[in-house]
């Protein structure tokens, strides 16, 4: 596409980084040129400058990104530091933007809305999002099922639950798939009666707004607790020379898990392994506390933007020990 900003027509002009073959990516597509609108296609985002290059000239008004598109925007690029800003709306799905990350980004664009939403590839990529308006009160959620979708939260025994407790979503809609081609096996455990079990835990509030805790197979269980990873990364993403970090268990004969966090730093920063060690023993719980914190350049990412977790704990290994004292206190 031309960089001439008159070569466009329509007064929405979306930034993509998302490749088509994601469904967050397709999304973008099929509802911006429903609506009309423009779209700009950028195919790489190792490097954040040169988009936000284009962004300015283009004079782009939308922008869409998963967790780890905004983690380094923020903390590892010139975006909060940019004096012009065209943007008026910024999408954000793909997972869970820790409260930290959403306060810097309406920080940094006041002028812009701020759609948090949430999807899965099973339901056409999209089924809730919160309002603009509702983000300083509702900081968080990924707000309630869009028109059509009926989404609830239901313990083990398949009951709603209670305001502060956790259950599974469950997805209904006409947008849900019916499955998975040629696998009965997958579907039968995805899908039941046309309801999609989604596989992310999550917690309402008195009002129905969703709050997502963590992916099911991501909780880590320590000290006979079970621990969000999320909520231990959100922790660490306090400290402002943290760019991102992604939290895992491995087996640990105390702990039954020990949490093990992978953490990437802003170039010429001062803060070690200890200091964020320290950070979270003042701020989270005992049992939440990382065991080891291991620094790296970069975390393993696939094609939509997404940290692999799964590469993480290739890392992981069994720690035989001796059970002393102040260990088992």
């Amino acid at each position: 596409a031309s960089h001439h900003p008159g070569w466009y027509t329509s007064p929405v002009l979306l930034l993509d980084i998302l490749p088509f073959y994601y469904c967050f990516g397709t999304s973008l597509l099929h509802t911006h040129l429903r609506a009309g609108a423009s779209l700009v296609l950028c195919n790489s985002f190792v490097y954040p400058e040169p988009v936000l290059d284009t962004l300015e000239e283009l004079e782009c008004t939308g922008f869409a990104g998963v967790p780890s598109t905004y983690q380094l925007l923020l903390r590892n690029s010139s975006f909060p530091r940019r004096t012009k800003k065209p943007l008026r709306k910024i999408q954000q799905a793909g997972g869970k933007l820790h409260n930290v990350l959403i306060k810097e980004l309406i920080e940094c664009q006041p002028q812009a809305r701020v759609y948090v939403m949430y999807g899965q590839t099973e339901a056409t990529a999209r089924l809730s999002y919160l309002p603009p308006e509702r983000l300083p009160e509702k900081l968080g959620s990924m707000g309630k099922g869009i028109p059509q979708v009926e989404l609830r939260v239901l313990d083990e025994s398949g009951n709603p639950v209670k305001p502060g407790e956790v259950g599974e979503i469950y997805a209904a809609g006409e947008n849900i798939s019916p499955g998975y081609w040629k696998d009965p096996l997958a579907s039968a455990e995805k899908f039941i009666n046309g309801v999609l079990k989604t596989g992310d835990l999550a917690t309402v509030d008195e009002d129905g707004f969703i709050y997502i805790v963590d992916r099911k197979a991501d909780f880590i269980k320590s000290f006979g607790f079970r621990v969000s990873s999320q909520d231990v990364e959100s922790c660490i993403l306090e400290l402002e020379d943290v760019v991102s970090a992604a939290v895992i268990g491995e087996p640990d004969l105390v702990r039954g898990e020990a949490i093990r966090a992978f953490v990437v730093l802003r170039p010429h920063t001062h803060l070690t392994t200890e200091d964020i060690i320290n950070h979270c023993r003042r701020r989270i719980s005992r049992h939440m506390v990382p065991r080891d914190v291991t620094l790296v350049e970069s975390l393993p990412l696939n094609a939509h933007g997404k940290v692999v977790k799964s590469e993480l704990k290739k890392y992981a290994r069994p720690q035989p020990q001796e059970v002393s004292v102040s260990d088992g206190a």
